[in-house]
């Protein structure tokens, strides 16, 4: 069982990625803000973070993944998006531009959500 945090704007997004780990066995905490994102963060432990790239702004993810990376945070974050599907732009890899553990493409299947703890948590 992981300790997962979702942070999405999408609120049905959150509520169904959250059936959807909570029947594979995972705790899930779900917020949809970056603001609420950074207090939990820093008020609780987490396995693993499913981070979406544009909320409020289009950069709050993108902005608060670099702040937990410039703070320490060793929790694997995945980065979601469907900017690719919406804009044709493709995110290339993890960097210091991007630091996170890997890319989610939404919409997203529950077998490749499951597929995508699973393969993060391994590394």
């Amino acid at each position: 069982m992981a300790r997962i945090l979702m942070v999405d704007d999408d609120l049905d997004l959150l509520e169904s990625s959250k059936m959807v780990l909570e029947s594979g066995g995972h705790k899930v905490t779900t917020v949809s803000t970056s603001g609420e994102a950074e207090k939990i963060i820093g008020s609780q432990k987490f396995d693993l973070i499913f981070l979406d790239i544009m909320m409020e702004y289009p950069d709050d993810g993108i902005n608060l993944a670099r702040k937990l990376k410039k703070s320490g945070l060793a929790t694997p974050v995945v980065m979601m998006s469907a900017v690719s599907r919406v804009t044709g732009y493709e995110y290339g890899k993890c960097d210091e531009a991007l630091p996170c553990s890997d890319f989610l493409e939404k919409p997203v299947t529950p077998q490749a959500l499951l597929a995508k703890v699973d393969s993060v948590l391994k590394k």
